[in-house]
Parts: C-alpha cells; sequence; structure tokens
C-alpha cells in the first residue's frame, strides 16, 4: 500500500476545508491559489522524494507567503513534503517541520484557523512518520522475502546438481565397467583363440588323414567365425562406452592449464558409434592445433545436435590472418596443416563439411555432420 498518498490525500481534502470554512464572503483568486499550491505540492513531493526538493518547496512557501498570506494553507502539505523526503537527519526534519508551523501564527491573522492549519500540520508530521517507518519495515520484509526466495532457488538448484551429479558418476561407472569387460574378453577370451586357431593350423599342417582334415577344416571356420564375433562385441562395447560430453571434457583437459577453456553441449539424443568418432576426432585435431599455435588465451567448444545435423565449433581468441576456406574441399585448403587436412577428412569420411573462418579476433573450425549416416 502507497501510505504517503493516502496521507496526502487526507491532507489534500483538510486543506481544501479549511479553505472553505475560512472564507468570510465570496471565493477569491488567492483561496483557489492555495488549493492549486497544495496540489502541486502534493504532486511534485510525490514525484521527487528528495530532501532538497522538500526544502526548495518549503522555502518558495514561506516567500510566497509573505505576499499572499491566504497561501498559508499549504504549510501541512509542504510539512508532510519535509517530513517524509527520502534522506536527511530527522532532528533537521522536526525543526524544518516546527518552523513551518511556527509560520502559520505569524501570517494567520484569524487564531481559529492558525490553530486548526497547526493542528492539521501536526498530524501531518505524525502520518509522515508513521509512513516512513511503514515503507523502511516493507523494505526490510520484502528484502528478506527475496533472500529467503533466492536461498530457495539455490538449495533447489543445488539438489538438482547434486542428483545430476550422482546420476552422471552413476553412468560414468557403467561406462568404466563396459569398458572393463570389453577389454578382458579382448586380452583374455580373445587371446586363447587366437592362441587355438594357431595351434589348429599347426595341426592342419602335419595331418595326413583327409577325414580329419576336412573336420579341422570345419573346426577352423567355426573358430574364425566365433573370433569375428567376438572382435565385433568387444568393438562395440567399447564404442558404446564413449560418452561425447565425457570424452569432449577428456580432451580438454590438455589445454585447460594455458587457455580458458569453455565447453557447451546441447545432445538431446545418444549419437551413433561412427559421429562420436568423428566428433570427437574433429575436436582432438582442432585442440591440438590451438594448442601449437595458438596466441590467445580462451578456447570455445561447442557440439550441438539439431534435427538433421551435428554442429562442432571450436574457437580461440588468437589473432589470425583474415581467411575463409572450406577444409572438405582439398582444392580450397591447399597450403593448409596436416591438422587441418585431418579435420576435413573427418568431416568428409562423416559424409559431413568442415571450413575455417579466421580474422585478428579469433580463429574458427566450423563442422556439420549428418545425423543417421552409417
Amino acid at each position: 500500500m502507497n501510505w504517503r498518498l493516502a496521507d496526502k490525500t487526507i491532507l489534500l481534502i483538510s486543506t481544501v476545508l479549511i479553505t472553505v470554512l475560512s472564507l468570510s464572503g465570496a471565493v477569491v483568486g488567492a483561496d483557489v491559489a492555495s488549493i492549486l499550491l497544495a496540489l502541486i505540492i502534493f504532486a511534485i513531493t510525490e514525484i521527487r522524494s528528495e530532501r532538497i526538493w522538500a526544502y526548495v518547496i518549503a522555502a518558495a512557501l514561506l516567500i510566497s507567503v509573505f505576499f499572499y498570506p491566504r497561501l498559508i494553507v499549504a504549510v501541512p502539505m509542504a510539512t508532510y513534503g519535509v517530513v517524509s523526503s527520502s534522506s536527511g537527519k530527522s532532528s533537521l526534519k522536526i525543526a524544518a517541520a516546527a518552523l513551518l508551523t511556527g509560520s502559520v501564527f505569524f501570517f494567520e491573522r484569524n487564531h481559529i484557523t492558525a490553530f486548526a492549519i497547526a493542528v492539521i500540520s501536526a498530524i501531518g508530521v505524525y502520518m509522515a512518520f508513521k509512513s516512513v517507518r511503514f515503507e523502511v519495515t516493507e523494505k526490510i520484509l520484502t528484502d528478506k522475502y527475496d533472500e529467503a526466495r533466492i536461498a530457495s532457488s539455490n538449495a533447489r538448484r543445488l539438489g538438482e546438481e547434486i542428483m545430476k551429479n550422482a546420476d552422471n558418476e552413476i553412468y560414468v561407472a557403467r561406462l568404466k565397467e563396459r569398458n572393463r569387460i570389453a577389454r578382458e574378453i579382448h586380452d583374455n577370451v580373445g587371446h586363447m583363440i587366437t592362441r587355438v586357431i594357431v595351434q589348429l593350423q599347426a595341426v592342419k599342417i602335419i595331418n595326413k588323414d583327409p577325414v580329419v582334415g576336412a573336420q579341422l577344416e570345419s573346426v577352423g571356420e567355426t573358430l574364425d567365425l566365433a573370433m569375428t564375433g567376438i572382435r565385433k562385441s568387444v568393438h562395440e562395447l567399447h564404442d558404446d562406452s564413449i560418452d561425447l560430453s565425457i570424452g569432449i571434457n577428456d580432451i580438454t583437459k590438455t589445454i585447460s592449464e594455458k587457455f580458458e577453456v569453455e565447453v557447451k553441449t546441447s545432445i538431446e539424443s545418444p549419437a551413433d558409434n561412427k559421429t562420436k568418432s568423428a566428433v570427437l576426432g574433429i575436436i582432438k585435431e582442432a585442440v591440438t592445433n590451438i594448442s601449437k599455435y595458438s596466441s590467445g588465451d580462451k578456447v570455445l567448444i561447442e557440439v550441438t545436435e539439431n534435427n538433421t545435423f551435428w554442429r562442432i565449433k571450436v574457437f580461440d581468441n588468437g589473432s589470425n590472418p583474415v581467411r575463409e576456406f572450406d577444409l572438405s574441399d582439398d582444392s580450397l585448403s591447399e597450403g593448409t596443416g596436416i591438422g587441418l587436412k585431418n579435420i576435413g577428412a573427418r568431416a568428409s569420411g562423416a559424409g559431413g563439411r568442415a571450413s575455417v573462418l579466421s580474422d585478428e579476433k579469433g580463429f574458427t573450425i566450423l563442422a556439420t555432420l549428418p545425423k543417421g549416416k552409417e
């Protein structure tokens, strides 16, 4: 609630009543002017609550009363403006209010009217202090409420982060376990089958019986199929254990001491193994290129999944010559380093394109890879 507005409305009505009750005859211009002056003070002190405005208005009113005593009825409104101003010591405000109120008895000849104006001024002083106190209390409560709301929001966000980190830890642990299983299958079962295949080949060489030779050939084919299946399963297990976000963060660790690295990913669905390999390969080549040649200190890596394609952006703020060319076109990328050519080759191998844009503000590698490209 706007307490000041309510208080000033009461004082304005009181000013009008005093003016009407103190009329000794017809309404003159000074009576209308006094009401208009009170209304003007009402508006100015509502728009500008600074102390200087309140004191300027009070001083102007005292000067005006010397020439037009009927304007004295605007004193309550001016007194309220002084006391309710936004800054200043309370003692100074009270002194100014007392001066304004005391001037009423000096300029107003009708003692009853003077007393009424003084009483209304005193009531205005009380209402001003009350409203200021209410506003201060309201501001304190509002600040406390805002602090509590921010603390609640931070606590909720922290809880979400904790849950997200816990989920990520479980996910990473699952990926590591899959990688471990793939490695053990490759190291143990794969090597044992390979040994059996080698021994079988030796037996086939020394065998002279055609019937046994045919059986050995069949066993060898079965072992070859088993070995091929194991290799395929191990390869898929290993590729599925690669997470894009984790892989990108692992790559950036190599330059985190020299550069301020920011990684932004917008990935809604898991990428196929070929796309993951291409994305991580492009980023690794770009990061290696930055660590060797960049004169900047900031790196931005963005991986964004769209409906039909993946977008990769790697930027560093090192100064470079102004140039722009397509890495996927060998004729346009002549004179570039091996790392940039590898980026173009990886993008082309995944069915996409890669390009370079550089100037004095930085060096940018952009690549787009189609989704679902096998």
